[in-house]
């Protein structure tokens, strides 16, 4: 795996319980991308109890939903992680993504040219899968690119130790591949110095 040194990402995990499986996970993942160069800026559960989004309203009065939204436009990826409620991603994690309705107007609109890397952890894999399923959708309508490795976590099979560590071999090598996918995308992001220009 090769690094991009200085890459800004963006990790967030939509879990309001502390040590969650989804939290492990997407922490792991966002270790290695810094071994590999890149600044990561977290944001846990906690930090994205943020007000239910309200369209009509341009002030939310939240700076720290104004420090969220400057970290996402600063970034050059996104890495997210999410629990799996009734089959889909939480409510706190879908409004936190709300709340950047104001990168609509950017030069770079949304998400447009990063990549984003989802982590999904369930009691089993249908519901993990199904909520990476749902958030590819979000992410796609932002404009993102999600990765083509994302990462479903069956939280039941207990894959990381209490250091954190992570015990499981084969999610251990499908997160290290979605780590790759999202490095290479910077990579071939960074060589293209301007955005290609598609006559429509």
């Amino acid at each position: 795996m090769s690094g991009v040194a200085g890459a800004r990402i963006v990790a967030l995990c939509g879990a309001n319980r502390p040590g969650s499986t989804s939290e492990r996970a997407m922490q792991w993942m966002a270790a290695l991308l810094e071994k590999e160069g890149a600044q990561v800026t977290t944001f846990l559960g906690a930090d994205l109890t943020f007000p239910l989004y309200d369209p009509t309203r341009a002030d939310h009065g939240d700076a720290r939903v104004q420090d969220f939204i400057e970290a996402v436009r600063a970034s050059d990826a996104l890495l997210i992680g999410s629990p799996v409620f009734h089959g889909g991603p939480p409510g706190l994690l879908k409004n936190a993504i709300d709340h950047l309705q104001p990168l609509m107007t950017d030069q770079r609109v949304y998400l447009s040219g990063r990549a984003v890397c989802c982590i999904a952890a369930g009691g089993g894999l249908p519901g993990a899968i199904s909520t990476l399923s749902a958030l590819r959708d979000v992410i796609h309508s932002l404009r993102g690119w999600p990765t083509p490795m994302q990462v479903p976590v069956n939280s039941s099979l207990a894959p990381f130790d209490e250091a954190g560590a992570c015990v499981d071999p084969k999610l251990e090598k499908t997160m290290r591949a979605a780590a790759a996918d999202m490095l290479a995308f910077l990579g071939a992001m960074r060589r293209q110095e301007q955005p290609l220009e598609v006559a429509l």
